[in-house]
């Protein structure tokens, strides 16, 4: 996925258009007024968050991203995919439906299964939470008897593509390495080591990285604590993101001197 720098270019302007554009549609939505849904924040969020999510891919992770196209075609790196984008989209769904439920002091009484769509606004209108309308709106309002309640946003598929994407390089890789490496225990150990590090995951048979990547939404999940709730949403997950990148990044430059051990060989 080599790009030229003219491509660079052309790709910039694209995507920076559709993000600026972003905060002149939200600042427009307030004078919309409030109410349950304002289409103007819902079009000004994937106006924000699509833009940087290829942004995203295209620069920082354009190298992951080539990896992952490879990864994703195995019956492994479709299983992590699958496991961690589903797991992901549950916990952060519980996660923002604490906030709400917290914020508005709400109580979560359900009857039956419903679902509805939400662009709230917050207020008073600042770029503080022009940033907040962003991360909480679209939202997919999930209802599930007898107590639960899932609040599906744009933010949080975007992420949990981002770090699912992640999770299947980060451990194809190491999976990819210890299959090749065969010349000596020490060479396993030197694979093994990036595994440990990395702070995200897939599923608990898969690797420790996926009890990790879980800590953080639970224990906001169990304690009930908004600062918790804010910072397993918010914080979090762009943390997991530096780390995860990071893990590969060591894992490759591991890859590179196995690599030319065995030619020494």
């Amino acid at each position: 996925m080599d790009l030229t720098n003219e491509k660079k270019s052309n790709y910039a302007y694209a995507l920076v258009i559709p993000f600026v554009a972003s905060f002149v549609v939200s600042f427009y939505s307030y004078f919309i007024g409030a109410g349950i849904f304002n289409p103007y924040e819902a079009v000004a969020s994937l106006l924000f968050w699509l833009p940087l999510l290829f942004a995203l891919f295209i620069y920082p992770l354009r190298y992951i991203v080539s990896l992952f196209t490879r990864y994703i075609r195995t019956v492994w790196g479709t299983l992590i995919f699958a496991i961690y984008l589903t797991v992901h989209l549950l916990l952060y769904g519980l996660i923002l439906e604490g906030i709400l439920l917290y914020i508005y002091k709400v109580p979560p009484i359900i009857n039956q299964a419903a679902f509805s769509f939400s662009a709230i606004l917050a207020y008073p209108q600042s770029f503080v939470t022009t940033l907040e309308d962003f991360a909480f709106n679209p939202a997919l309002n999930v209802a599930i008897p007898p107590g639960y309640a899932l609040g599906l946003t744009l933010y949080s598929f975007v992420v949990a593509i981002i770090v699912a994407v992640l999770v299947v390089t980060n451990v194809m890789k190491v999976r990819e390495l210890s299959k090749d490496c065969s010349f000596g225990q020490k060479s396993r150990v030197f694979v093994a080591l990036p595994a440990l590090g990395v702070v995200g995951g897939a599923t608990c048979c898969l690797s420790v990285p996926f009890l990790l990547s879980l800590f953080a939404p639970v224990t906001a999940i169990v304690s009930g604590s908004l600062a918790a709730y804010y910072v397993a949403y918010l914080a979090f997950p762009a943390a997991t993101v530096v780390a995860l990148k990071y893990n590969l990044d060591s894992t490759m430059r591991i890859a590179s001197k196995l690599s030319v051990r065995a030619a020494e060989v």
